[in-house]
């Protein structure tokens, strides 16, 4: 029978060819998060210089436009649209919210027409009754 000293060996010599055999993939691990940290900075540092470069842009092509070309025609040779200066106009978004206040006498109006809508227990056996007798005669 093994000792609990030796059991403790053989386990810390599989641990220690375990752990040796993650330390290359621990170090790449590593280096791809460094690599997509990178990527990360560079996309900022180029979406930064996209932005600045948006005011020239816009001048240069609203002046292609001064000068005689359709924005169709400069569409075609490549030239997008500038983006939009300022806030979104929210006045059209925020219109149709003011419909769900109409919406009470809908629900008022929906609220009676089941009611009328569903026969009486009265009514029942005879609305039944009523298809039968024409088929039969």
């Amino acid at each position: 029978m093994s000792s609990a000293n030796e059991i403790m060996t053989r386990m810390q010599k599989l641990q220690e060819k375990r752990e040796s055999s993650f330390k290359p993939l621990a170090s790449i691990m590593g280096q791809r998060e460094s690599v997509r940290e990178e990527i990360a900075r560079l996309i900022k540092e180029q979406e930064k210089r996209i932005a600045e470069l948006e005011g020239p842009y816009r001048s240069a092509f609203n002046g292609a436009i001064a000068g005689g070309w359709s924005a169709e025609e400069l569409k075609a040779l490549g030239a997008d649209e500038p983006a939009r200066r300022g806030r979104p106009k929210v006045s059209r978004t925020r219109s149709p919210k003011k419909n769900p206040q109409q919406s009470p006498p809908e629900t008022a109006k929906d609220d009676a027409e089941p009611a009328t809508d569903q026969p009486s227990p009265e009514q029942t056996p005879a609305a039944e009754g009523t298809p039968e007798e024409s088929h039969s005669a």
